[in-house]
């Protein structure tokens, strides 16, 4: 019998998630450095980030560009735990600001997905949400005449993104996902049927218009329009075939 030598399996690198390093929390004090963002460390004197939870990272970087700290903070002193209580106090101030601005934009690029929509279902120009716009800078002016917060809420109703453009781009990106979702479903669908109807636009292309009916989730029957497809030169069978397929 041949002898074969066993060769040992190749170990994978590790990786810094596979660790699983965490911080302490004596480094706060020791190095002047809080937890934040999550997994990461930030040096409360130079808002500076260490991605790598290792004592020697935050060590020296505290050595390399703070070393006199300890002079005028003594390392256990109270005089550095308050000094370093305020820091992170401040920084986690910043951090609710900045989370808070972050929730704001949000909201206003919801609130402009929704009257984006509202303008398209109602077949109106993009350029008419600038009308909506003042329409309710001028309302607010007069319903919160008497709140604390007037001008806040004028603020985030001029945060407002309504250009004819962004419209577009709101009711493209909306448009794309509706048929994603419906091309998803459709493939999902054990069984689905469509229906087609061609015409010419006034540039004499023909336009393929495509509806299909198919079963969702709960296996409840659902018919939606899937898809609007141009054919250029000819509108054979095999060609309105082929649509269909690249389409898929």
């Amino acid at each position: 019998m041949a002898y074969s030598p066993v060769t040992k399996p190749c170990k994978r690198p590790r990786s810094i998630q596979s660790e699983h390093r965490s911080f302490q929390a004596a480094w706060e004090e020791e190095y002047v450095f809080a937890e934040w963002p999550k997994e990461k460390a930030t040096c409360l004197l130079s808002k500076e980030k260490v991605n790598v939870l290792k004592r020697y990272n935050l060590e020296r970087h505290y050595k390399t560009r703070h070393a006199s700290y300890s002079e005028n903070f003594p390392l256990h002193s109270q005089l550095r735990s308050a000094k370093v209580a305020s820091l992170k106090q401040t920084l986690l101030s910043q951090q609710k600001l900045f989370l808070c601005q972050m929730k704001e934009s949000e909201a206003a690029t919801e609130a402009s997905f929704k009257i984006c929509y509202l303008l398209a279902k109602h077949k109106k120009p993009f350029t008419e949400a600038e009308l909506v716009k003042k329409c309710f800078i001028s309302a607010a002016e007069i319903l919160f005449e008497n709140y604390s917060n007037k001008s806040s809420i004028l603020k985030e109703i001029g945060a407002l993104q309504l250009s004819d453009s962004t419209c577009a781009r709101r009711i493209k990106a909306m448009s794309e996902n509706i048929q994603e979702q419906v091309i998803k479903a459709v493939r999902e669908s054990p069984f689905f049927s469509i229906a087609m109807d061609e015409s010419t636009d006034i540039g004499d292309v023909a336009q393929l218009l495509v509806w299909v009916r198919y079963l969702d989730q709960s296996l409840h029957p659902k018919e939606e329009l899937l898809c609007l497809l141009p054919l250029h030169g000819h509108t054979r069978g095999e060609d309105i075939l082929n649509s269909i397929c690249n389409y898929f």
